[in-house]
């Protein structure tokens, strides 16, 4: 498994379509796991050899260790905090970590770095999900999970489809291959379905597998 066979797969017609649907009946929840479900069934149907789930890894496909995270287009504002609270410094946000000084469960960069520095997968697929609910009725808005939260955040940051959009993003990424160094592929999947959405994936391949 590779970075680009993974690619292949998202960029599918097909995945793109239950991607889609799946953005509206799961519109309530974070869809990481789903997404990776997904991702499994594809997986099977062109034959891959995988396992969910083994030994605290999110997905091992044919010996290759594949981690997944997902996060809101929103949490490029809490990243940018703890980013300019430690100055970039990655090693110095982990340390912080360690010492009981930053609360890794509600803090995004943390969560990554655990992931790529860390646990040292193959590979590491991040999906961050912008959405644009302004025209979502009222009343359907407490149907999708965080909606209050992502359209204050929309009336600074309007809707885009376009992945370069994060900056925030895209530089702790940057930060991370210095620290690990990998390969970097993208891919924005656009869905209309209930209301727009875009899936912006985030494909690291490790130099060095584990």
């Amino acid at each position: 498994m590779t970075a680009a066979e993974l690619r292949e797969i998202f960029a599918t017609s097909t995945f793109r379509e239950e991607l889609a649907e799946m953005s509206s009946y799961l519109a309530s929840i974070m869809q990481e796991r789903p997404i990776v479900y997904l991702l499994a069934k594809h997986l099977r149907r062109k034959g891959y050899r995988f396992e969910l789930e083994h030994k605290q890894t999110d997905l091992v496909v044919d010996g290759k260790r594949v981690e997944f995270k997902m996060n809101y287009n929103r949490c490029e504002e809490d990243l940018g905090n703890v980013l300019e609270r430690f100055d970039g410094n990655l090693e110095g946000m982990w340390a912080a970590v360690e010492m009981g000084l930053l609360n890794k469960t509600w803090r995004v960069g943390p969560k990554i770095y655990q992931d790529v520095c860390v646990k040292r997968p193959d590979l590491f697929v991040w999906i961050i999900l912008s959405r644009d609910l302004s025209n979502v009725p009222q009343a359907d808005l407490n149907c999708i999970g965080f909606a209050v939260e992502q359209c204050k955040y929309n009336t600074t940051h309007p809707y885009c489809s376009n992945g370069d959009s994060l900056v925030v993003i895209d530089r702790f990424l940057s930060l991370l291959q210095e620290a690990r160094s990998f390969s970097l592929s993208k891919l924005d999947i656009e869905t209309k379905a209930d209301f727009p959405s875009t899936y912006h994936f985030r494909i690291c391949e490790f130099s060095k597998p584990c």
